[in-house]
């Protein structure tokens, strides 16, 4: 690394630092607390002054129950907390406040804290989820009773659409040295089992069923796909979907329609060509839309699903074929022209990074393309996973096997793509038997404009397969794996989330 490039690497890490502290600030906003200090009927004061409070604001009262004792230590671990009140913010002091009470009973030395009915925010995506990370009410539908809005300066919340507190951040000044790079940076990927999955899983993506913003994680197996509801920090078994028959081969949960709702497009071959369906949330259940869809269908840019929705021609004797741009418009697929893919695109492994097109070729080469130029190739073969199709020979068979598709992520102020490449066993190259000894992640971002790069992420070695690697709206980064035994019985995968450091 440059003497330049680690010295701004040193000046941006205090800087970000600094970023993460004014985002906490806000967080601590919403987490206030105090005391009432005497009740003269239907007034109360508390002991929030006007560093703490404001007019018009309100806040629960909340009185202590019963203790809370481990069951196994018999240790008391907190007590019950039950709201017995309301009360609004009238006239502010310096170290004390007057409040209406407004509903319930108020007592000397109970404790009061922010009530915040509803929460929105107004801004870039990046500081939504850094701050969907503090505060998991926040929202982006409009209007609420507090707004948090990040401006130019920094971050300003609004109370009833009155301004009632800013937090600058910090700005980055003109150092006089070239920006620095992920290139330049060492990244440790430290993973973290989150659950076992009872089968090899062929594919899987994030979704939002409901429309209402609950993730649920749908994996992809070969006869039926699993819905798990992300949950805080766990993972929730909701339900099972069984597929039609054909051999599935991917599954992407993409806004298609004029709703708010993701549906999820599942990738299969019947007979000798592709006849996929299209799926969508009723409750705690998948409904078939659209069945014997004669591609294989991706969205390539989930920013813009339905100028990005591709589909593409697929059977066992010429495998990959044309591509033409599609439309769901209502319960009906339409083609709507013809989408101009480079020579050798492949739907499977497709997506969006920026401004490039980034996809692995049947060569399994990944190559990024931006407009109608590549930009960048690998020599040395990526592509590889336990998903594939059997294609019969007059001796024999063969072997069709599908590519896993990338995913994009930030770290710090840098966008990039993670790109997998699964390493094949003796056993695959001589007698075409599917086995892997491990998968890995590969660092894919922007050196500097039309100039990428790819570097592998360190720990990310995975035993076996990777078969999809994923981003939810937090930036959590969640990886499946799989592998396989010598009877079916042991096949089976896991779900691992990835965090990144920096060494």
């Amino acid at each position: 690394m440059g003497k330049k490039a680690l010295i701004l690497i040193l000046f941006l890490i205090p800087l970000t630092l600094k970023a993460q502290e004014v985002y906490e600030k806000v967080g601590s906003f919403f987490q206030r607390e105090g005391y009432v200090v005497k009740v003269e009927g239907q007034k109360v004061v508390v002991d929030l002054g006007k560093d703490k409070v404001r007019v018009g604001e309100e806040f629960d009262l909340l009185r202590e129950g019963k203790e809370i004792i481990h069951p196994i230590t018999k240790q008391v671990i907190g007590k019950e907390k039950q709201v017995v009140g309301r009360i609004r913010i009238e006239e502010v002091q310096d170290n004390f406040s007057y409040a209406r009470l407004i509903e319930g009973l108020a007592k000397e030395g109970e404790r009061i804290k922010l009530r915040v009915e509803n929460l929105c925010f107004q801004g870039k995506e990046e500081t939504f989820f850094k701050l969907k990370a503090l505060l998991p009410e926040l929202k982006k539908e409009q209007p609420c009773s507090y707004t948090i809005k990040e401006l130019e300066d920094g971050i300003g919340v609004e109370y009833r659409d009155s301004p009632v507190a800013f937090y600058s951040a910090p700005r980055v000044g003109k150092v006089g040295m070239e920006k620095a790079n992920l290139e330049d940076i060492n990244l440790l990927g430290k993973s973290r089992l989150l659950l076992s999955l009872p089968s090899l899983p062929l594919s899987a993506d994030i979704c939002d069923l409901t429309g209402t913003g609950r993730e649920f994680l749908l994996v992809l197996f070969s006869g039926r796909i699993s819905a798990y509801e992300l949950v805080k920090k766990d993972i929730v078994k909701r339900f099972d979907y069984s597929l039609p028959a054909g051999v599935p081969v991917g599954l992407q949960c993409v806004k298609i329609g004029d709703g708010k709702e993701d549906f999820v497009l599942v990738n299969m071959v019947a007979g000798d060509s592709a006849s996929s369906l299209i799926l969508k949330g009723v409750g705690d259940s998948l409904v078939p839309l659209i069945r014997n869809v004669p591609y294989l269908m991706g969205v390539l840019n989930k920013e813009k699903p339905r100028e990005t929705f591709i589909g593409q021609r697929y059977n066992l004797r010429t495998g990959f074929g044309q591509s033409v741009r599609l439309s769901l418009e209502g319960e009906n697929l339409r083609e709507i022209g013809a989408f101009l893919a480079p020579r050798g695109f492949r739907i499977d492994s497709a997506f969006s990074f920026e401004d490039y097109l980034v996809f692995t070729d049947s060569t399994g080469r990944v190559r990024v393309f931006k407009r109608d130029g590549e930009v960048f190739s690998t020599e040395e073969g990526f592509g590889g996973s336990y998903t594939y199709v059997e294609i019969p020979l007059e001796q024999g068979k063969m072997n069709f096997v599908f590519n896993p598709r990338g995913t994009q992520g930030r770290f710090l102020d840098f966008s990039f793509a993670l790109v997998i490449k699964n390493h094949t066993g003796v056993v695959q190259r001589f007698l075409d038997i599917l086995k892997y000894t491990r998968g890995e992640l590969f660092i894919l971002s922007e050196k500097r404009k039309d100039l990428v790069f790819l570097k592998p992420l360190r720990g990310s070695n995975f035993e076996e397969t990777i078969q999809g690697v994923l981003t939810t709206k937090d930036g959590r980064i969640l990886v499946i794996t799989g592998r396989t035994g010598t009877l079916t019985i042991q096949n089976r995968g896991d779900v691992y989330e990835l965090e990144l450091r920096a060494l």
